[in-house]
């Protein structure tokens, strides 16, 4: 119940507290997912899947600091069409008193080699025990620009339109984020990504993160970002067709966040 009452108290200051999960290995490059192709940029920017050459399918689970209660989990897929690709998303929040849930749609496309743009569409829903539940609709837009096969450049931004839940007893608002970034591949086992990004009434927020390939099956990470400062870490398996990836956010003032997921790509 206190737990409960906490996060009441968070929503009554305007702000949905569930962010958008990103999956561990862009959580573990420091939550970049502005110019990072990945399958789970369907949660950040969803041009980002417009690089993925197989039908994919990860499967997310993070443990929150607050308690043993609070999870996230999370599902991802993306099928591609030559140039077009579909994917769909899901994400839950919460405990048993208190859950979020956010169902996506998203639909991109790539312009010849370098550029890529892609809209996603997300049906949200708060319930909260004996406060009943709420819904709500959004709009995501991202764009990705490949200047060459080393430096991308990328933009999205979440909820353009400032959609909020509502009800007789909570009010709060789905969050709008203006986000821009920059991936650059040092070499052929190492990208660098960057994110700044503006969440309203929050504070700017930039991101650094590393994807180091040390051989064909094993990847380092890692990444930092400033408001609030936290740090990351992680790390990821990829054999034949089966995809591991595990990450650890830590806070000084809420300890360690670890999450994991599994993923498949056909």
């Amino acid at each position: 119940m206190k737990i409960l009452c906490s996060l009441l108290m968070l929503l009554s200051t305007y702000a949905l507290f569930a962010q958008n999960n990103l999956g561990p290995r862009l959580t573990a490059m420091g939550n970049n997912g502005a110019a990072v192709t990945d399958v789970w940029s369907l949660q950040a920017n969803p041009s980002g899947i417009s690089r993925l050459k197989k039908t994919t399918v990860s499967l997310n689970y993070t443990k929150h600091f607050f308690g043993n209660e609070i999870s996230t989990q999370g599902l991802v897929a993306v099928i591609p069409f030559k140039n077009d690709f579909i994917g769909t998303t899901f994400q839950r929040y919460g405990f048993s008193e208190y859950n979020e849930s956010k169902v996506g749609f998203a639909y991109a496309k790539k312009f010849g080699e370098k550029l890529s743009i892609a809209l996603n569409g997300n049906y949200h829903q708060l319930k909260i025990s004996n406060y009943g539940s709420s819904n709500g609709f959004s709009i995501d837009f991202g764009l990705l620009y490949h200047f060459n096969n080393d430096f991308t450049f990328g933009a999205f931004v979440n909820n353009p339109s400032k959609e909020k839940f509502s009800s007789t007893t909570v009010f709060a608002a789905i969050p709008t984020s203006y986000n821009i970034g920059a991936s650059y591949f040092a070499s052929d086992k190492v990208l660098i990504a960057t994110t700044i990004s503006k969440t309203l009434d929050q504070s700017i927020d930039i991101k650094l993160g590393i994807d180091y390939k040390m051989f064909d099956l094993l990847s380092l990470r890692g990444g930092l970002s400033a408001k609030p400062f936290k740090q990351y870490v992680g790390f990821g398996l990829n054999y034949r067709k089966f995809l591991i990836d595990m990450a650890t956010t830590y806070d000084t003032n809420l300890g360690y966040e670890p999450q994991m997921a599994l993923g498949y790509a056909f």
